[in-house]
């Protein structure tokens, strides 16, 4: 699996690790930061693999340790590639290590076992591929030549066949990457910080977040290519055993409705001293900023008659969606409920509004980015409106029973008080009547329903319970539903 994170790459490096060449200052792409570190032409340096790696995460940069370079997508290869050429010319040992290497029990067999450094996943190989996992390996590599490659080189080929390599010969090796992931002040995410490359997401934390001192969050940035031929039928586990090996990144369950379009990107943001008691994450997609060449994206109200063909067939599944999860799956109650109503996963999605893709999220942890809602081949609008129309009363009916679940649970937040106390009387029986509503297909009168929960909720003080947010949750999760009747359901009603 691929992993991007914000990356920002030190001018200088531990002192007595390894000698290197004057360095020019580091390049930029799409927040992150790169710099090639060539070793000097004269003398003997050490140019392994183990002892760059050393050197790498040895150097400092704004009081974080580097770790060798991990390449994940095409445009931050050719980046990359591009520094390497103008560091190591063709007239030079013009290999340059990154991060990549395959585990020694593997050995000789030639493309198993590969991964990058710093717990950033496994990577594909034509012969152990992993689907979705970005690779770019030269014509016939990796090859395990002489039983000794194990350990990931870029530039082999030069300027004229620009790909990755195996390699063991350090008289082909000129340098190598490093880079460095240096975490975002939180504060700076009150008035609304980006995320990923191509300023992908933008969040902005709501009014009553809470902040520590050194307040921060940490990125790290997946890409994934969907394969269609799962969408409506298959839910996929983005961070299993196959891609992430060692398990060092919490499980995502992406349910089968939810397709790349057919990139999309999960954003992974880990925070340190911030604390969302209630309130929800404003979440903005820019999808078209990243993929351009994707098939979807979130345009204004959109109907059969307002569609603009060339972009949108006549299909509410052609649309971006805004989708995210909580890294622990236990706070997730799609998790528990998607399985036994035909939505098994434990991603949801929590678009509330078009413009960009926007959403709302009530923790900082997996956002998605290039997704839209697809019940696979026979559904579409344009062959099936019924069809399609009742896989959108099936997903929404889904939804409301979610945030049923979310509201009965929010009790412990709303039992300390009079007015709490009536409050919680007023949500459970408006999302029961809500659902009764739903069955009989008054979807006019459940969006009523819905728009009194969404007042209700912004009108209650909920008691603060230590690692929860239940006004967010409840939120989030009611601000989608009147999305699904507004831009889904009822426009599209045969």
């Amino acid at each position: 699996m691929k992993i991007r994170t914000m990356k920002f790459v030190s001018t200088f490096l531990a002192c007595g690790l390894l000698p290197m060449a004057l360095q020019a200052a580091p390049s930029e792409y799409n927040g992150h930061y790169y710099e090639v570190i060539t070793y000097p032409t004269t003398g003997s340096p050490d140019k392994t693999w183990v002892s760059a790696k050393a050197a790498a995460e040895a150097a400092t940069f704004m009081g974080v340790n580097g770790h060798l370079a991990t390449i994940t997508n095409a445009g931050e290869d050719a980046f990359i590639e591009t520094l390497r050429a103008a560091a190591l010319p063709d007239s030079a040992p013009r290999e340059a290590w990154v991060g990549g290497f395959t585990n020694s029990a593997c050995m000789p067999i030639p493309g198993c076992g590969w991964t990058w450094v710093n717990g950033e996943g496994a990577i594909s190989t034509p012969q152990v591929p992993l689907p979705s996992v970005y690779g770019n390996w030269l014509t016939n590599e990796p090859n395990n030549l002489g039983a000794g490659e194990k350990h990931l080189g870029i530039g082999l080929g030069g300027t004229t066949s620009v790909g990755w390599n195996d390699e063991g010969n350090l008289g082909n090796i000129g340098g190598y990457v490093i880079e460095f992931d240096i975490p975002i002040p939180a504060a700076g995410c009150t008035t609304g910080c980006t995320l990923g490359p191509g300023e992908t997401v933008t969040l902005t934390l709501p009014a009553t977040v809470e902040l520590e001192p050194n307040a921060q969050i940490n990125v790290r940035t997946f890409e994934f290519t969907d394969d269609p031929a799962f969408c409506g039928t298959t839910a996929r586990v983005l961070f299993g055993p196959a891609s992430d090996p060692d398990n060092l990144i919490p499980d995502a369950i992406l349910p089968a409705y939810l397709c790349g379009s057919p990139n999309f990107l999960v954003i992974a943001a880990e925070t340190t001293g911030v604390n969302i008691a209630d309130g929800t994450i404003l979440v903005e997609n820019e999808t078209g900023d990243v993929f351009p060449d994707n098939l979807y994206d979130c345009l204004g109200p959109l109907a059969p008659n307002m569609s603009v063909p060339e972009l949108h067939p006549a299909d509410p599944q052609n649309r971006d969606v805004m989708a995210w999860s909580a890294t622990d799956l236990t706070k997730m109650p799609e998790n528990d409920l998607g399985g036994a109503n035909g939505f098994a996963g434990s991603v949801g999605e929590y678009t509330f509004e078009c413009g960009s893709s926007r959403g709302k999220a009530n923790s900082a942890s997996y956002y998605f980015v290039g997704l839209h809602i697809d019940f696979g081949p026979g559904n579409e609008y344009s062959v099936n409106a019924a069809g399609n129309h009742m896989q959108f009363v099936a997903l929404t009916k889904y939804k409301l029973l979610v945030l049923q679940k979310v509201i009965l649970d929010s009790q412990v937040a709303l039992n300390s008080n009079f007015w709490q106390k009536v409050g919680f009387k007023a949500l459970k029986g408006l999302i029961a009547t809500a659902i009764k509503l739903h069955d009989r297909g008054r979807y006019h009168a459940a969006l009523l329903s819905l728009k009194l929960i969404d007042l209700t909720v912004q009108n209650l003080t909920y008691t603060q319970i230590p690692g929860e947010n239940f006004q967010g949750a409840t939120d989030m999760r009611n601000s989608n539903g009147i999305f699904m009747y507004v831009d889904k359901v009822i426009p599209f009603a045969p």
